[in-house]
């Protein structure tokens, strides 16, 4: 708990992850001057980040994609898969929209740039806590903001009927049309029309982006 203005406030706990430990520390002290913010653990590494979001279920994990061995997309979707209740904030200096998509397709709920200001810094990491996400740069461009479609384009997820969401289930776990064929006794053409019916109702484009954001709205078990 923190106090702002004499009253208790719930903190938000916060991980960050960064290699570069001066960059760390001082992005910690940035955040301490937030009163709803308090930063419970460093990581340096994909694993070390990993381990620490599984042991301290932080309201949410600040990664920087540029980590030395599993880089911060490959430990955002383990992050992702095995504690779905912590959100992940890209921060990092890669502006180019190939990180940016990659990260969110593993299940990143927003994506920063260092050069933010301090300002847009804590708007993010409040947008993405309340469950907004989705926090582009200002450059963002045509290609990246269609890697997520906006909310206006998505329609209820509730209208995914239970064989579509078997489908994306199997999907989310790495299962080929083939094999979701098998093990559902349909045919690859009954697969594809189905998959075909999510990808409108959720207003994506393939079955990565498709089981990514079904794991970050909860639709399906990671």
């Amino acid at each position: 708990m923190r106090r702002a203005g004499g009253y208790a406030i719930a903190a938000l706990r916060i991980l960050l992850v960064d290699d570069h430990r001066v960059i760390a520390d001082s992005l910690a002290r940035l955040l301490q001057d937030d009163p709803a913010i308090q930063v419970v653990g460093i990581a340096a590494t994909g694993p070390e980040a990993i381990s620490l979001a599984r042991l301290l279920r932080p309201s949410l994990v600040v990664m920087d994609i540029g980590l030395p061995g599993m880089d911060g997309v490959e430990a955002t979707w383990t992050i992702r898969r095995q504690c779905p209740d912590v959100p992940v904030l890209m921060l990092t200096m890669f502006e180019q929209d190939a990180f940016a998509i990659d990260a969110l397709r593993a299940g990143a709920a927003g994506y920063l740039l260092k050069t933010a200001t301090p300002a847009e810094l804590f708007h993010a990491i409040h947008a993405v806590c309340e469950g907004d996400g989705l926090v582009y740069p200002r450059t963002a461009t045509a290609a990246l903001q269609r890697a997520v479609p906006p909310r206006s384009r998505v329609q209820d997820p509730g209208a995914l009927s239970r064989r579509e969401l078997e489908v994306l289930q199997l999907v989310a776990g790495g299962a080929d049309i083939a094999a979701i064929g098998r093990q559902l006794m349909l045919s690859p053409h009954t697969i594809r029309n189905h998959l075909k019916g999510v990808y409108r109702k959720l207003g994506v484009r393939g079955r990565v982006e498709a089981a990514a954001y079904a794991v970050r709205r909860g639709l399906i078990k990671p």
